[in-house]
């Protein structure tokens, strides 16, 4: 399912109603329909941190969100506070609250803006593209029904194995708040939950989800299409770490790791069943990873 198959009010994330915000279908995250997309939530808690005012021109240059509890598709509020304001730098931060409950939270960095124009200095890689290659949604590894995050992105990348792999290019379809612009910061944020399955051992019988995302700002991107190339690694302990840069035409605009919880696959088991006689009713259902898109 595409946006332009949903109402008119519902092609973004969220819709503001007054103080709250109403999230979409588009922003269900993929365990369960009944809960946001990490990148939903870090987006508008992006949002709401860029209306807070400067005292001179700044920049954001670090958003730290916690993914406490799952958080739900369903009206939200979010709070936000000055944490220390200056001319150099600002720390604010902003809740998302459910039910009385923080289920996220996020802490920002502003940094005045200087002007270094006239010298050479180092940008990272530029990304040209996106290249001529498999996509989703509007392809073979369409799965958006109900359509959730996939509705709300296009995803281009170059490997068999599909998205989440290096590179995997990104745009956004659909605004973050019904009615107005999305800031930059906003998408950056949107798109580093993502590389949570960059980092992913694809080859071990294995789940993960992150429970934050660190996100560094360099720059602001000026593209629409943005490039995510990354790795990760994972421990014997069960706790894992991708990293991944966010680039565009003009080199690296931010930098994202993230902190994820790696479990064991968990087999389908069979119910016993006593030797003559034959099973009747429902089997036991196991799925082999969890149903929010949260660690709680």
């Amino acid at each position: 399912m595409c946006p332009d198959q949903l109402p008119s009010e519902e092609r973004a994330l969220f819709v503001r109603d007054g103080d709250r915000f109403v999230p979409t279908p588009l922003s269900g995250g993929p365990w369960s329909p009944d809960n946001q997309f990490g990148g939903s939530a870090a987006a508008l808690l992006a949002t709401v941190i860029e209306d807070i005012p400067t005292l001179v021109p700044q920049r954001v240059v670090r958003l730290t969100v916690d993914l406490m509890r799952p958080v739900p598709v369903q009206p939200i509020t979010v709070e936000a506070r000055v944490v220390r304001d200056g001319k150099r730098i600002q720390v604010t931060e902003a809740a998302i609250i459910f039910d009385g409950r923080e289920v996220a939270r996020c802490s920002a960095l502003r940094m005045r803006i200087g002007d270094l124009g006239d010298l050479p200095v180092e940008q990272g890689e530029p990304q040209i593209g996106p290249p001529a290659g498999a996509s989703r949604p509007e392809g073979p590894y369409d799965k958006s029904n109900p359509p959730g995050v996939a509705g709300a992105a296009h995803f281009t990348f170059e490997s068999p194995e599909g998205f989440f792999v290096d590179p995997t290019w990104i745009r956004m379809r659909v605004p973050v708040v019904a009615g107005r612009e999305t800031q930059p910061l906003a998408r950056l944020a949107f798109f580093a939950d993502f590389a949570s399955g960059i980092g992913h051992p694809r080859s071990l019988p294995v789940t993960g989800i992150n429970a934050d995302l660190n996100l560094n700002v360099v720059r602001y991107p000026s593209d629409e299409w943005l490039c995510l190339t990354g790795n990760g690694w994972t421990s014997p302990d069960g706790i894992g770490l991708s990293q991944a840069a966010i680039s565009d035409s003009q080199g690296v605009a931010a930098s994202v790791s993230l902190s994820r919880l790696v479990d064991r696959t968990r087999p389908p088991s069979s119910a016993v069943i006593p030797k003559g006689k034959r099973f009747e009713g429902k089997r036991p259902e196991h799925p082999a990873v969890d149903t929010a898109d949260s660690p709680a």
